[in-house]
Parts: structure tokens; sequence; C-alpha cells
């Protein structure tokens, strides 16, 4: 290829990243005039959420997320490191990672200002870097919850006769796989409709495998104001997909 046109194609890359650049400021102040709520933002957010969630789902997978992390000064300690967990685990774990992302690049990115459209970084990009900087405290959160689980199984039996002991019953706070299942595909179906931190926050702690007072406490509210505020997030989801249905099939007609 000739410089000509090497020089071409740079011009053309640069020219189409100044375009994206400036139209995802126009989307920014769109969504700051909407005071980052609304459906504008619901389907902005859930558009990166899924990406971010893809993404790092796969560097768990790999072990690249824990070279990411250390590179954002945000490593996990080298003793807690694994390369071996399972797609459950790891996908409850990238779920409340672009949980607690969303929460900081909102925070710092969009209320904040820190993400600028000139610095070189678009929001998708910006979005994932938030959610790498979140992932260090949920990991090592998972971590702890699930060595102190195998710690409760590995303790002998403290009958002396042998007998069996509450100790040799399965830990019960292990994630059930079929509940763990539910609870990601319930919250990947909502998250669009969660403007709630704390509910957004517990939701995700329920897919780890919390109870919902543990939940609850985690988030500062009592375990009733929790379910409380989970219920009517549901009550109003059922009610915008029922307008949804009646909308389409009025206009099916």
């Amino acid at each position: 290829m000739s410089l000509e046109h090497t020089l071409a194609g740079t011009a053309s890359d640069e020219a189409s990243r100044s375009t994206r650049r400036a139209a995802e400021a126009r989307m920014v102040d769109i969504l700051r005039a909407d005071n980052f709520q609304g459906p504008r933002y619901e389907k902005t957010t859930t558009r990166l959420m899924e990406y971010g969630w893809l993404t790092i789902n796969k560097w768990t997978g790999t072990g690249e997320i824990f070279a990411h992390t250390r590179r954002a000064g945000r490593p996990v300690p080298a003793n807690m490191t694994t390369p071996d967990w399972d797609p459950d685990a790891r996908s409850e774990v990238a779920t409340e990672t672009v949980v607690a992302g969303l929460d900081l690049f909102l925070e710092h990115g969009l209320i904040r200002g820190k993400w600028n459209p000139n610095g070189g970084a678009s929001l998708t990009t910006y979005f994932v870097g938030a959610s790498i900087r979140s992932f260090r405290t949920v990991y090592i959160r998972w971590f702890r919850s699930v060595q102190m689980g195998q710690a409760e199984l590995d303790l002998p039996p403290s009958d002396p006769d042998g007998a069996s002991s509450d100790r040799d019953i399965p830990d019960q706070r292990a994630t059930d796989p079929f509940y763990a299942a539910a609870t990601h595909d319930e919250i990947k179906r909502i998250l669009p409709h969660i403007t709630d931190t704390k509910v957004r926050r517990g939701l995700a702690l329920r897919a780890l495998g919390y109870t919902q007072q543990q939940a609850a406490a985690e988030v500062g509210l009592t375990e009733k104001a929790l379910e409380g505020r989970i219920g009517r997030l549901r009550a109003r989801i059922l009610t915008d997909l029922a307008e949804k249905a009646d909308l389409g099939e009025g206009g099916a007609r």
C-alpha cells in the first residue's frame, strides 16, 4: 500500500473517530438535560452494560481481567487470583461488576463530567474502564465468601461421638446454580428499569448468593425495605409490559 493510501486511511479513521466523539458528546448533553434518567438514559446505559458484561465475563474466563485491574491501579492480591472458576460464578461477578461500574460511570464520568469527548476514549471504553476499577472490590468479596463457605465445610464434626452435626449440612450460603441462573436472567431482563442504586446493588448481591437479609444489610436497608423496593419495581415492570402488550395488540389491528 502506498504512503498516500496509508495517510488517506489514517485521515479517514480520525474523521470517523471525531464524528463519533461529537455524536457522543451531543448524546451526553441530552442525557444531562434529562437529569440522567428516563427512557433515553435507560436505553443508553442498557447498551453499555450489555457490552460491559460481555467484555468482563470474557476477561474473567481468560484471566485478562487481573492484568487489566493491575494496569488500572486496582490489582487483585496475587494469592486471590484464580484461573479456574466456573461459568456461573464468573457470570455473577461480571453482573455485579457492571452494576458497580455503572454507578462509578454515572457519578464520575457523567455527573462530574470526567468523561471528555476529546480525551480519546469512547463512552463504551470509558464504561468498561469504570467496570475494571469496580472489579477488585466485587471479586474480593466473592472470593472471601467462597473461602468462608469452604472453611465451614472443611471443619470436622463437633460431636465427639462422630454423630452428624450442623457442619455436615451443605453450606446454605453457597450459591445454588439454578437460583443463580434464574436470578441472572431476571437481572438482565429488569436492568433497564432499575434507577434505584440500592435496588441494583441488592439484586446483584442476591445473584451472588446473599440472602435477602444479608443483601439488605450490605446496601444499608432493612430486609423489609429492600423487599418492598424490589416488589414495587417488579410491579412497575409488569405494568410497563402489560401496556406494551396492549399497544402491540392495538397496532396489529
